[in-house]
């Protein structure tokens, strides 16, 4: 009746801190809902001019704020987070992408706060959130998660068809991710496509099940498939801009020096030897400079000239100095 999938090794869950029970005291009144306070209209209109970031740090000040913004199946705060991304955020600029056949996310597919999320302020892991690590967006999962994490709740279909027999009829309809060919499923839908593939065997309608998957499943990777693609262009224009704005700052930085060390009568090659040639960048990692930051490079490198030309003066120097070393 299409294999066991009990003999799959389960992925493992989120640990919830346990929270000692309190005693319920029916004497105090109740918690009026969020939406009774504030009107959803209102609170709309409250939140159009504030950016993802605001809304984030909003939702985490009380919470009845974070009930007001935190509800992936109310109309009101789906569309306050919709409206902040397509204001203030270049991208994405997709809608959500639907839910995936056979998969753990909500019948509406993933809300807005999630979208946001994974895409722009979380780039984390969701599952261990280790700084340390790398993650990734696999958008067939609609998950960020690192590598460690992936291959924990996911299962490659060599082994799902060759190990525990599961026959490749009931996994026609599934998400998938293929590096290199080589299709990887995740954990948590094979239970539900293996029990909806034995019913349909059963009632004899197989093949009318699995026309109804694959064609399913191809929607679903079409509209996956973009996702992806806005996702690459988003990193190929950051990628560019990096290195765009990497060379305008060493430019900059190289015409001041060779203009300071003209009008103080100083080889610009002893900058170079100084380290002093070219504003320093930990690792290539462009941040935005403003005038000040340039004012304060201007003055470092005139007090290192200064020192230059005090230090040429001395005889030792002269006769020690890295450039008579170097040249």
């Amino acid at each position: 009746m299409g294999g066991k999938v009990l003999g799959i090794p389960p992925p493992p869950q989120r640990r919830n801190p346990e929270t000692p029970s309190q005693p319920i005291d029916s004497t105090q009144p109740s918690r009026p809902p969020a939406t009774s306070i504030i009107p959803p209209e209102l609170f709309i209109t409250i939140c159009e001019p504030l950016t993802p970031d605001d809304l984030f740090s909003l939702s985490q000040v009380s919470r009845y704020f974070r009930d007001l913004l935190c509800s992936p199946n109310s109309s009101a705060t789906q569309s306050i987070w919709r409206m902040s991304r397509l204001t203030f955020l270049s991208y994405p600029t997709l809608p959500p992408p639907p839910p995936p056949p056979h998969g753990t996310v909500s019948p509406d597919g993933m809300d807005e706060r999630t979208y946001i999320l994974i895409t722009n302020i979380a780039i984390r892991c969701q599952f261990c959130y280790d700084r340390k690590k790398q993650s990734h967006i696999y958008w067939a999962f609609q998950i960020r998660s690192c590598d460690d994490c992936f291959l924990q709740r996911t299962i490659s279909e060599y082994r799902l068809l060759n190990h525990y027999k599961i026959p490749k009829d009931a996994l026609c309809g599934l998400p998938y991710v293929s590096p290199c060919n080589y299709k990887i499923y995740w954990k948590d839908h094979i239970p539900t496509a293996q029990s909806d593939y034995s019913l349909a065997k059963e009632s004899d309608l197989l093949e009318v099940w699995m026309m109804q998957q694959k064609t399913k499943l191809e929607r679903y990777l079409n509209t996956i498939e973009n996702h992806e693609w806005e996702f690459r262009n988003e990193m190929t224009k950051w990628s560019y801009h990096n290195t765009l704005s990497l060379q305008e700052i060493k430019l900059r930085s190289s015409c001041m020096a060779e203009e300071i060390a003209s009008d103080m009568k100083l080889d610009s090659e002893k900058l170079r030897d100084w380290g002093i040639y070219w504003y320093p960048m930990n690792n290539n990692i462009v941040r935005n400079l403003n005038e000040d930051d340039w004012n304060d490079w201007r003055l470092e490198i005139e007090a290192e000239c200064k020192k230059i030309i005090r230090k040429s003066h001395a005889k030792w120097y002269n006769r020690f100095s890295r450039a008579s070393i170097i040249y």
